[in-house]
Protein backbone atom coordinates (compact mmCIF):
# COMPACT_ATOMS: atom_id res chain seq x y z
CA UNK A 1 0.00 0.00 0.00
CA UNK A 2 1.23 3.63 -0.29
CA UNK A 3 1.39 5.47 2.33
CA UNK A 4 -1.16 7.69 2.57
CA UNK A 5 -3.55 4.05 1.75
CA UNK A 6 -1.73 2.96 4.79
CA UNK A 7 -2.66 6.16 6.50
CA UNK A 8 -6.36 6.08 5.48
CA UNK A 9 -6.64 2.33 6.39
CA UNK A 10 -4.90 3.05 10.01
CA UNK A 11 -7.33 5.68 10.48
CA UNK A 12 -10.50 3.32 9.66
CA UNK A 13 -8.83 1.00 11.98
CA UNK A 14 -8.73 3.22 14.97
CA UNK A 15 -12.08 4.94 14.30
CA UNK A 16 -13.85 1.92 14.73
CA UNK A 17 -12.84 1.88 18.00
CA UNK A 18 -12.11 5.27 19.01
CA UNK A 19 -15.48 7.80 18.36
CA UNK A 20 -17.35 5.57 16.27
CA UNK A 21 -20.49 7.25 16.92
CA UNK A 22 -18.70 10.42 16.36
CA UNK A 23 -19.02 11.67 12.96
CA UNK A 24 -16.15 12.40 11.23
CA UNK A 25 -16.53 16.00 10.86
CA UNK A 26 -17.32 16.81 14.63
CA UNK A 27 -14.08 14.52 15.30
CA UNK A 28 -11.77 16.54 13.39
CA UNK A 29 -13.27 19.63 15.11
CA UNK A 30 -11.99 17.48 18.75
CA UNK A 31 -8.87 16.87 16.99
CA UNK A 32 -5.75 18.20 18.49
CA UNK A 33 -2.09 18.41 16.98
CA UNK A 34 -0.80 19.03 20.54
CA UNK A 35 -0.26 15.63 22.41
CA UNK A 36 -0.78 15.57 26.32
CA UNK A 37 2.49 13.44 27.93
CA UNK A 38 4.50 13.83 30.84
CA UNK A 39 8.38 14.44 30.99
CA UNK A 40 11.08 12.66 33.03
CA UNK A 41 12.95 14.61 34.95
CA UNK A 42 14.72 12.07 37.34
CA UNK A 43 18.40 12.33 36.06
CA UNK A 44 19.40 8.82 38.08
CA UNK A 45 17.15 7.46 35.84
CA UNK A 46 18.85 8.74 32.68
CA UNK A 47 19.13 5.64 30.01
CA UNK A 48 16.81 3.59 31.53
CA UNK A 49 13.96 5.82 30.41
CA UNK A 50 11.54 3.84 28.05
CA UNK A 51 9.69 6.13 25.23
CA UNK A 52 6.70 7.72 26.07
CA UNK A 53 4.31 6.37 23.23
CA UNK A 54 2.88 9.84 22.43
CA UNK A 55 1.08 8.98 19.22
CA UNK A 56 -1.49 6.95 21.88
CA UNK A 57 -2.72 10.27 22.99
CA UNK A 58 -4.11 10.48 19.04
CA UNK A 59 -8.06 10.27 20.62
CA UNK A 60 -7.46 11.47 23.66
CA UNK A 61 -9.92 14.42 23.05
CA UNK A 62 -12.54 11.77 23.17
CA UNK A 63 -11.78 10.93 26.84
CA UNK A 64 -13.35 13.79 28.21
CA UNK A 65 -16.81 13.07 26.39
CA UNK A 66 -19.19 12.16 29.53
CA UNK A 67 -20.20 9.11 27.08
CA UNK A 68 -16.51 7.61 26.93
CA UNK A 69 -16.25 8.29 30.87
CA UNK A 70 -19.32 6.90 31.21
CA UNK A 71 -18.16 3.72 29.63
CA UNK A 72 -14.56 3.87 31.02
CA UNK A 73 -15.50 3.68 34.49
CA UNK A 74 -17.46 0.53 33.67
CA UNK A 75 -20.35 1.70 34.26
CA UNK A 76 -22.04 0.47 31.19
CA UNK A 77 -21.11 -2.23 28.40
CA UNK A 78 -20.45 0.02 25.78
CA UNK A 79 -20.56 3.75 25.08
CA UNK A 80 -23.73 3.25 22.57
CA UNK A 81 -25.48 1.95 25.66
CA UNK A 82 -23.55 4.89 28.08
CA UNK A 83 -25.13 7.39 25.89
CA UNK A 84 -28.57 5.56 26.05
CA UNK A 85 -28.23 5.78 29.73
CA UNK A 86 -27.33 9.73 29.16
CA UNK A 87 -30.30 10.72 26.56
CA UNK A 88 -32.64 8.98 29.03
CA UNK A 89 -31.40 11.05 31.94
CA UNK A 90 -29.88 8.19 34.36
CA UNK A 91 -26.46 10.39 34.38
CA UNK A 92 -25.67 13.28 36.45
CA UNK A 93 -22.67 15.65 36.99
CA UNK A 94 -22.02 16.85 40.09
CA UNK A 95 -25.45 16.21 41.56
CA UNK A 96 -27.22 17.98 38.27
CA UNK A 97 -28.88 15.41 35.16
CA UNK A 98 -26.84 15.72 31.97
CA UNK A 99 -28.41 14.39 28.67
CA UNK A 100 -26.04 15.72 26.24
CA UNK A 101 -23.48 12.62 25.70
CA UNK A 102 -20.88 15.43 24.73
CA UNK A 103 -20.59 17.33 27.65
CA UNK A 104 -17.28 17.76 28.19
CA UNK A 105 -15.75 16.63 31.62
CA UNK A 106 -13.15 18.88 33.43
CA UNK A 107 -10.89 17.64 36.14
CA UNK A 108 -13.29 17.46 39.49
CA UNK A 109 -16.52 16.42 38.18
CA UNK A 110 -18.25 13.77 40.17
CA UNK A 111 -20.51 11.95 37.56
CA UNK A 112 -22.72 9.14 38.66
CA UNK A 113 -25.06 6.62 37.07
CA UNK A 114 -28.28 4.79 38.22
CA UNK A 115 -27.19 1.43 40.00
CA UNK A 116 -30.13 -0.11 38.71
CA UNK A 117 -28.38 1.11 34.98
CA UNK A 118 -24.99 0.06 36.14
CA UNK A 119 -26.60 -3.51 36.87
CA UNK A 120 -28.42 -3.75 33.85
CA UNK A 121 -25.43 -3.06 31.77
CA UNK A 122 -23.00 -5.19 33.70
CA UNK A 123 -25.25 -8.11 34.04
CA UNK A 124 -26.08 -11.78 32.66
CA UNK A 125 -28.79 -11.40 30.18
CA UNK A 126 -32.61 -11.69 32.10
CA UNK A 127 -33.63 -15.50 30.25
CA UNK A 128 -37.55 -15.65 29.19
CA UNK A 129 -40.04 -17.55 31.19
CA UNK A 130 -39.47 -20.46 28.50
CA UNK A 131 -35.93 -20.36 28.84
CA UNK A 132 -35.74 -20.71 32.57
CA UNK A 133 -38.13 -23.35 32.55
CA UNK A 134 -36.34 -25.32 30.54
CA UNK A 135 -33.16 -24.87 32.63
CA UNK A 136 -35.37 -25.33 35.93
CA UNK A 137 -37.47 -28.82 34.58
CA UNK A 138 -33.77 -30.20 33.62
CA UNK A 139 -32.28 -29.56 37.35
CA UNK A 140 -35.10 -30.51 39.06
CA UNK A 141 -34.80 -33.43 37.11
CA UNK A 142 -31.36 -33.95 37.96
CA UNK A 143 -31.86 -33.19 41.85
CA UNK A 144 -34.85 -36.07 41.85
CA UNK A 145 -32.37 -38.68 40.68
CA UNK A 146 -29.76 -37.46 42.94
CA UNK A 147 -32.06 -37.56 45.99
CA UNK A 148 -33.73 -40.88 44.70
CA UNK A 149 -30.19 -42.69 44.32
CA UNK A 150 -29.05 -40.77 48.16
CA UNK A 151 -32.12 -42.29 49.66
CA UNK A 152 -31.34 -46.51 47.80
CA UNK A 153 -27.94 -46.09 48.56
CA UNK A 154 -26.37 -43.69 51.20
CA UNK A 155 -23.20 -44.77 51.73
CA UNK A 156 -22.78 -45.09 47.43
CA UNK A 157 -24.01 -41.65 46.88
CA UNK A 158 -21.90 -40.38 49.54
CA UNK A 159 -18.67 -41.40 48.60
CA UNK A 160 -19.67 -40.12 45.05
CA UNK A 161 -19.60 -37.24 45.98
CA UNK A 162 -16.71 -37.51 48.10
CA UNK A 163 -14.40 -38.64 45.40
CA UNK A 164 -16.27 -35.69 42.61
CA UNK A 165 -14.51 -33.23 45.86
CA UNK A 166 -11.42 -34.75 45.77
CA UNK A 167 -11.18 -34.99 41.86
CA UNK A 168 -12.27 -30.73 42.24
CA UNK A 169 -9.41 -30.61 44.65
CA UNK A 170 -6.56 -31.71 43.00
CA UNK A 171 -7.64 -30.38 39.44
CA UNK A 172 -7.94 -26.69 41.20
CA UNK A 173 -5.23 -27.11 43.51
CA UNK A 174 -3.22 -24.05 44.23
CA UNK A 175 -5.26 -21.95 42.05
CA UNK A 176 -8.08 -19.66 43.34
CA UNK A 177 -11.29 -20.99 42.50
CA UNK A 178 -14.81 -19.08 44.25
CA UNK A 179 -16.57 -22.12 44.79
CA UNK A 180 -13.21 -23.95 46.33
CA UNK A 181 -12.02 -21.52 48.61
CA UNK A 182 -10.84 -22.00 51.59
CA UNK A 183 -14.39 -20.47 53.12
CA UNK A 184 -16.49 -23.08 51.49
CA UNK A 185 -13.94 -26.11 51.66
CA UNK A 186 -14.60 -29.13 50.26
CA UNK A 187 -12.71 -31.08 51.54
CA UNK A 188 -14.85 -34.19 53.28
CA UNK A 189 -12.59 -34.07 56.40
CA UNK A 190 -13.45 -30.49 56.81
CA UNK A 191 -17.22 -31.37 55.73
CA UNK A 192 -17.75 -33.65 58.27
CA UNK A 193 -16.92 -31.45 61.26
CA UNK A 194 -18.79 -28.78 59.70
CA UNK A 195 -21.79 -30.29 60.35
CA UNK A 196 -22.98 -28.05 63.07
CA UNK A 197 -26.19 -26.53 61.48
CA UNK A 198 -27.37 -30.06 60.61
CA UNK A 199 -26.66 -31.52 64.39
CA UNK A 200 -28.49 -28.77 65.74
CA UNK A 201 -31.50 -29.02 63.52
CA UNK A 202 -31.74 -32.33 64.39
CA UNK A 203 -30.93 -31.95 68.16
CA UNK A 204 -33.78 -28.75 68.03
CA UNK A 205 -36.14 -31.73 66.00
CA UNK A 206 -35.54 -34.37 69.38
CA UNK A 207 -35.72 -31.72 71.62
CA UNK A 208 -38.99 -30.12 71.11
CA UNK A 209 -40.69 -34.24 70.89
CA UNK A 210 -39.55 -34.05 74.51
CA UNK A 211 -42.61 -33.26 76.84
CA UNK A 212 -43.53 -34.57 80.41
CA UNK A 213 -46.21 -37.08 78.42
CA UNK A 214 -43.58 -38.51 76.03
CA UNK A 215 -41.05 -39.34 78.63
CA UNK A 216 -43.91 -40.95 80.72
CA UNK A 217 -45.09 -42.97 77.54
CA UNK A 218 -41.45 -43.65 77.30
CA UNK A 219 -40.92 -44.91 80.71
CA UNK A 220 -43.81 -47.08 80.39
CA UNK A 221 -43.17 -48.88 77.47
CA UNK A 222 -40.02 -49.82 78.37
CA UNK A 223 -41.24 -51.21 81.37
CA UNK A 224 -44.19 -52.91 80.09
CA UNK A 225 -41.94 -55.02 77.27
CA UNK A 226 -39.85 -56.40 80.33
CA UNK A 227 -42.96 -56.95 82.58
CA UNK A 228 -44.49 -59.20 79.26
CA UNK A 229 -40.91 -60.92 78.42
CA UNK A 230 -41.26 -61.79 82.38
CA UNK A 231 -37.90 -59.84 83.26
CA UNK A 232 -37.51 -57.89 86.28
CA UNK A 233 -37.18 -54.19 85.62
CA UNK A 234 -34.43 -52.07 87.49
CA UNK A 235 -33.25 -48.53 87.12
CA UNK A 236 -30.60 -50.31 84.41
CA UNK A 237 -33.34 -50.68 82.18
CA UNK A 238 -33.62 -46.82 81.35
CA UNK A 239 -29.83 -45.93 81.02
CA UNK A 240 -29.86 -46.76 77.07
CA UNK A 241 -32.43 -43.35 76.65
CA UNK A 242 -31.90 -41.41 80.17
CA UNK A 243 -28.25 -42.41 80.72
CA UNK A 244 -27.48 -43.84 84.54
CA UNK A 245 -27.75 -40.25 86.01
CA UNK A 246 -31.70 -40.11 85.35
CA UNK A 247 -31.97 -44.25 85.63
CA UNK A 248 -33.10 -43.68 89.30
CA UNK A 249 -35.86 -40.77 88.52
CA UNK A 250 -37.17 -42.81 85.60
CA UNK A 251 -37.30 -46.12 87.82
CA UNK A 252 -38.91 -43.90 91.02
CA UNK A 253 -42.09 -43.28 88.06
CA UNK A 254 -42.25 -46.67 87.01
CA UNK A 255 -42.78 -47.61 91.16
CA UNK A 256 -45.76 -45.28 91.39
CA UNK A 257 -47.26 -46.19 88.15
CA UNK A 258 -46.45 -50.11 88.94
CA UNK A 259 -46.70 -50.06 92.46
CA UNK A 260 -50.11 -47.05 93.23
CA UNK A 261 -51.79 -47.17 90.08
CA UNK A 262 -50.51 -50.65 88.44
CA UNK A 263 -51.00 -49.30 85.03
CA UNK A 264 -48.57 -51.82 84.19
CA UNK A 265 -51.64 -54.73 84.54
CA UNK A 266 -53.85 -52.70 82.61
CA UNK A 267 -54.75 -53.41 78.71
CA UNK A 268 -52.93 -50.47 76.03
CA UNK A 269 -56.06 -48.69 75.67
CA UNK A 270 -56.79 -48.40 79.26
CA UNK A 271 -53.42 -47.44 80.40
CA UNK A 272 -52.75 -45.08 78.05
CA UNK A 273 -56.14 -43.61 79.29
CA UNK A 274 -54.73 -43.72 82.89
CA UNK A 275 -51.50 -41.68 81.33
CA UNK A 276 -53.41 -39.08 80.25
CA UNK A 277 -55.09 -38.35 83.09
CA UNK A 278 -51.96 -38.54 85.25
CA UNK A 279 -50.57 -35.95 82.65
CA UNK A 280 -53.49 -34.05 80.82
CA UNK A 281 -53.18 -31.86 78.14
CA UNK A 282 -53.29 -28.40 79.21
CA UNK A 283 -54.47 -25.51 77.32
CA UNK A 284 -53.90 -21.68 78.07
CA UNK A 285 -52.59 -23.03 81.17
CA UNK A 286 -55.19 -24.51 82.11
CA UNK A 287 -56.10 -28.95 82.17
CA UNK A 288 -58.23 -30.35 79.84
CA UNK A 289 -60.51 -33.11 80.39
CA UNK A 290 -60.61 -35.38 83.73
CA UNK A 291 -56.73 -35.55 85.17
CA UNK A 292 -55.82 -36.78 88.69
CA UNK A 293 -55.20 -34.43 91.68
CA UNK A 294 -54.02 -36.85 94.24
CA UNK A 295 -50.65 -37.02 95.88
CA UNK A 296 -49.44 -39.38 93.60
CA UNK A 297 -49.93 -37.76 90.05
CA UNK A 298 -48.82 -34.52 91.56
CA UNK A 299 -45.83 -36.30 92.99
CA UNK A 300 -45.69 -37.97 89.66
CA UNK A 301 -45.97 -34.77 87.48
CA UNK A 302 -43.08 -33.18 89.46
CA UNK A 303 -40.87 -36.01 88.92
CA UNK A 304 -41.29 -36.32 85.26
CA UNK A 305 -40.85 -31.89 85.56
CA UNK A 306 -37.39 -32.66 86.87
CA UNK A 307 -36.68 -35.61 84.08
CA UNK A 308 -37.98 -33.13 81.13
CA UNK A 309 -35.49 -30.67 82.48
CA UNK A 310 -32.31 -32.69 83.14
CA UNK A 311 -33.06 -34.88 79.86
CA UNK A 312 -33.13 -31.69 77.49
CA UNK A 313 -29.95 -31.01 78.95
CA UNK A 314 -28.24 -34.56 78.35
CA UNK A 315 -30.19 -34.19 74.71
CA UNK A 316 -27.97 -30.90 74.48
CA UNK A 317 -24.57 -32.21 75.72
CA UNK A 318 -24.98 -35.18 73.98
CA UNK A 319 -25.03 -33.42 70.83
CA UNK A 320 -22.84 -31.25 71.63
CA UNK A 321 -20.07 -33.33 73.15
CA UNK A 322 -20.14 -36.75 71.23
CA UNK A 323 -18.72 -36.82 67.85
CA UNK A 324 -21.15 -38.05 65.12
CA UNK A 325 -19.84 -40.88 63.60
CA UNK A 326 -19.89 -40.76 59.80
CA UNK A 327 -22.11 -43.54 59.50
CA UNK A 328 -24.45 -41.20 61.21
CA UNK A 329 -23.63 -38.19 59.01
CA UNK A 330 -24.62 -40.28 56.42
CA UNK A 331 -27.64 -40.66 57.68
CA UNK A 332 -28.67 -37.37 58.96
CA UNK A 333 -27.57 -36.22 55.24
CA UNK A 334 -29.58 -38.91 53.11
CA UNK A 335 -32.62 -38.12 55.40
CA UNK A 336 -32.49 -34.53 55.03
CA UNK A 337 -32.60 -34.53 51.56
CA UNK A 338 -36.13 -34.24 50.00
CA UNK A 339 -37.33 -34.44 46.72
CA UNK A 340 -38.30 -31.08 44.64
CA UNK A 341 -42.15 -30.94 43.95
CA UNK A 342 -43.34 -31.62 40.36
CA UNK A 343 -43.19 -28.22 38.17
CA UNK A 344 -46.26 -27.41 36.69
CA UNK A 345 -46.99 -27.52 32.75
CA UNK A 346 -45.30 -24.93 30.93
CA UNK A 347 -48.87 -23.28 29.72
CA UNK A 348 -49.47 -23.34 33.49
CA UNK A 349 -46.29 -21.15 34.43
CA UNK A 350 -46.90 -18.97 31.26
CA UNK A 351 -50.20 -17.80 32.25
CA UNK A 352 -49.22 -17.33 35.73
CA UNK A 353 -46.20 -15.42 35.28
CA UNK A 354 -44.09 -17.53 37.50
CA UNK A 355 -43.65 -21.13 39.28
CA UNK A 356 -42.53 -22.69 42.57
CA UNK A 357 -38.73 -23.83 42.70
CA UNK A 358 -36.08 -24.30 45.61
CA UNK A 359 -33.29 -26.11 44.96
CA UNK A 360 -30.54 -26.12 47.28
CA UNK A 361 -28.41 -24.32 44.60
CA UNK A 362 -31.15 -21.92 44.24
CA UNK A 363 -33.82 -20.45 45.06
CA UNK A 364 -36.41 -19.12 42.80
CA UNK A 365 -36.77 -19.24 38.83
CA UNK A 366 -33.71 -19.44 36.98
CA UNK A 367 -32.49 -15.74 36.49
CA UNK A 368 -35.91 -14.48 36.97
CA UNK A 369 -35.95 -14.74 41.23
CA UNK A 370 -36.79 -10.97 40.53
CA UNK A 371 -38.67 -11.27 37.35
CA UNK A 372 -39.31 -6.85 37.64
CA UNK A 373 -35.14 -6.50 36.94
CA UNK A 374 -33.92 -6.15 33.29
CA UNK A 375 -30.95 -8.49 34.24
CA UNK A 376 -30.25 -11.95 35.27
CA UNK A 377 -31.51 -12.45 39.00
CA UNK A 378 -29.77 -12.69 41.50
CA UNK A 379 -27.28 -10.31 39.53
CA UNK A 380 -23.79 -12.38 37.76
CA UNK A 381 -21.72 -10.89 35.75
CA UNK A 382 -21.52 -11.01 31.90
CA UNK A 383 -19.68 -13.56 30.62
CA UNK A 384 -15.84 -12.98 29.71
CA UNK A 385 -16.36 -9.24 31.44
CA UNK A 386 -13.48 -9.78 33.03
CA UNK A 387 -11.08 -9.40 29.70
CA UNK A 388 -12.58 -6.09 29.17
CA UNK A 389 -12.69 -4.64 32.58
CA UNK A 390 -9.27 -2.08 32.43
CA UNK A 391 -9.88 1.06 34.96
CA UNK A 392 -8.22 3.89 33.80
CA UNK A 393 -5.78 5.97 35.71
CA UNK A 394 -7.45 9.05 35.34
CA UNK A 395 -11.19 8.37 37.10
CA UNK A 396 -11.12 7.24 39.90
CA UNK A 397 -14.54 4.88 40.39
CA UNK A 398 -16.44 3.55 43.20
CA UNK A 399 -18.55 0.85 42.49
CA UNK A 400 -20.56 0.21 45.92
CA UNK A 401 -22.24 3.95 45.25
CA UNK A 402 -22.01 3.86 41.31
CA UNK A 403 -19.83 7.22 41.16
CA UNK A 404 -16.67 8.39 39.66
CA UNK A 405 -14.25 11.24 39.86
CA UNK A 406 -12.80 12.22 36.43
CA UNK A 407 -9.40 13.39 37.96
CA UNK A 408 -7.39 15.09 34.94
CA UNK A 409 -7.18 14.44 31.26
CA UNK A 410 -5.20 11.59 30.18
CA UNK A 411 -1.85 11.74 29.40
CA UNK A 412 0.97 10.08 28.16
CA UNK A 413 3.91 8.49 30.73
CA UNK A 414 6.93 6.76 29.64
CA UNK A 415 6.04 3.57 28.55
CA UNK A 416 2.86 3.88 28.46
CA UNK A 417 -0.62 5.72 27.53
CA UNK A 418 -3.72 6.51 29.74
CA UNK A 419 -5.86 6.45 26.70
CA UNK A 420 -7.22 2.38 26.65
CA UNK A 421 -7.00 1.39 23.24
CA UNK A 422 -6.19 -2.22 21.15
CA UNK A 423 -4.15 -0.83 18.72
CA UNK A 424 -0.53 -1.04 18.39
CA UNK A 425 1.82 1.66 18.64
CA UNK A 426 2.40 2.17 14.69
CA UNK A 427 -1.26 1.94 13.69
CA UNK A 428 -2.20 5.38 15.99
CA UNK A 429 1.42 7.15 14.57
CA UNK A 430 -0.52 6.60 10.81
CA UNK A 431 -3.73 7.50 11.97
CA UNK A 432 -2.35 10.97 13.60
CA UNK A 433 -0.31 11.21 10.48
CA UNK A 434 -3.80 11.20 8.60
CA UNK A 435 -5.34 13.84 10.72
CA UNK A 436 -2.18 15.93 10.90
CA UNK A 437 -2.00 16.61 7.07
CA UNK A 438 -6.11 16.77 7.18
CA UNK A 439 -6.24 14.00 4.81
CA UNK A 440 -2.96 14.24 2.57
Amino acid sequence: MTLYQQKWVSKQETRSYHGEEVNEGRWQTLFQHKLEGVAQLDASLKGNVPPTPMVLQTFAPLEKRLDVAVFRAMFASSVRQSRSFILSGHVKVNGVTINHPGFTLKPGDVFAVDPERVLEALGKRKPNLKEAYRVDKFQVIQWQKFVQKAKDDPRGAWQKQKDKHRKQKTLYENKFVPELSDKDSTDVNERLDNMQELKLKKMKEVQHSVSRKSILNDIYRTAKKLVDESKDVSSSAFDSQFGKELSGKCFQVYELLENENKTMELEPEKAKEELGKIVPTYKEGKPVGEFYDDSRSKKLRQLLSELNTKYLDKIRDDFTNKPLSEDEIIKMWSTSLKKHSKLPELSEATEKGSYYLNLPWQHGMYGLKDASKPYFTPWSPRAFLSPFAILPKHIEISFLTCHAVYLRDPVARPGESEVISPFDEDIHERAYMYYVKNGM
